[in-house]
């Protein structure tokens, strides 16, 4: 007996076929811990300030009658967001070759539901434009001439070089013999006032940097890291250690997870979804999807920041 496969790729104005707009935007913005890890600030549709006050260290003083005023500084930092958009298109026929028979190959006797599809589609096409945000968020490069989606809006990486006031490391090829002294660099160069916060401290370290510290501390136990068997957790000095997707290879930040903001739009409305099935207007079995985004990298304090890279800064 033949199985009937009912596969309808027609976007009803119910929008029964398109994602939640929340859970979608959430899953390409909001990836890899990042509201533990950055400031986020979210909303963001053009430009905005955020607001920094500086008072001196000596703020506290003796009482008495006589006016003695300590210096502040009132500065603001301007944010602004790059539009992106994220396309892609799907043949019926493909659909049919691979996600269908996969279905088949599970013996199911259901029929093929278009909705459970398009919930698979939109949840892989959420995720990859998380992966590429992670690219932008460090080697994002708006002069830049690869080709690829780093070309679309500056990440910390070049940004971070180009400011004096960020105390730069030059880095080293890190390995699992020296990755402990190359870090112990960043936290020596730190400021003291700001060696204390361990709780608000992260390292920030690209793939290799984190793959040598794993390999270096492998079945080791301090009162900082635990062994691999006792539950190993990516922490240095008590420091919070995150694996940066998209940072450049030997490449490292040190500072305060607030320092690192991170603004994007995240606008909610269904209508920045599009999904169109060319099937019933040009007569090609071909769909259509389409999301707009904006997003931008910026930081605090640059003082307060330990760079560590040989990247552009080289």
């Amino acid at each position: 007996m033949a199985r009937k496969l009912k596969f309808d790729l027609t976007v009803d104005a119910n929008a029964l076929l398109c994602p939640n707009p929340n859970e979608f935007y959430s899953k390409a913005y909001i990836t890899e811990d990042i509201v533990n890890n950055y400031r986020t600030l979210p909303g963001i549709k053009y430009k905005t300030k955020i607001a920094n006050v500086l008072f001196a260290n000596d703020l506290l003083q003796a009482s008495g009658c006589a006016w003695s005023a300590t210096d502040s500084t009132l500065d603001a930092i301007d944010i602004d967001v790059c539009p992106i958009s994220a396309m892609a298109q799907i043949c019926r026929f493909d659909i049919e070759q691979s996600f269908v028979s996969a279905w088949m190959a599970k013996g199911s006797s259901a029929p093929f539901d278009v909705n459970a599809f398009m919930a698979y589609y939109w949840e892989t096409m959420s995720m990859k434009i998380g992966e590429g945000i992670e690219q932008i968020r460090w080697r994002g490069n708006s002069a830049g001439s690869t080709g690829t989606a780093i070309d679309l809006c500056d990440g910390y990486e070049i940004k971070l070089c180009a400011d004096a006031a960020v105390v730069q490391i030059v880095s080293a090829t890190v390995t699992a013999s020296n990755v402990i002294v190359e870090m112990n660099k960043l936290f020596s160069a730190l400021l003291p006032a700001v060696q204390g916060k361990i709780k608000d401290l992260r390292f920030y370290v690209s793939s290799n940097v984190a793959a040598a510290f794993l390999q270096a501390t492998y079945n080791y136990t301090n009162a900082n890291i635990p062994s691999v068997d006792g539950g190993f957790q990516m922490t240095w000095l008590g420091i919070k250690i995150v694996t940066a997707q998209g940072m450049s290879n030997n490449t490292m930040v040190l500072t305060l997870k607030d320092n690192m903001v991170y603004a994007f739009d995240g606008d909610n409305d269904a209508k920045v979804l599009k999904s169109v099935n060319l099937e019933d207007t040009v007569a090609e079995p071909i769909l259509r999807t389409r999301a707009d985004l904006k997003t931008g990298f910026f930081y605090t304090n640059p003082e307060e920041i330990v760079f560590y890279s040989a990247g552009p800064c080289s």
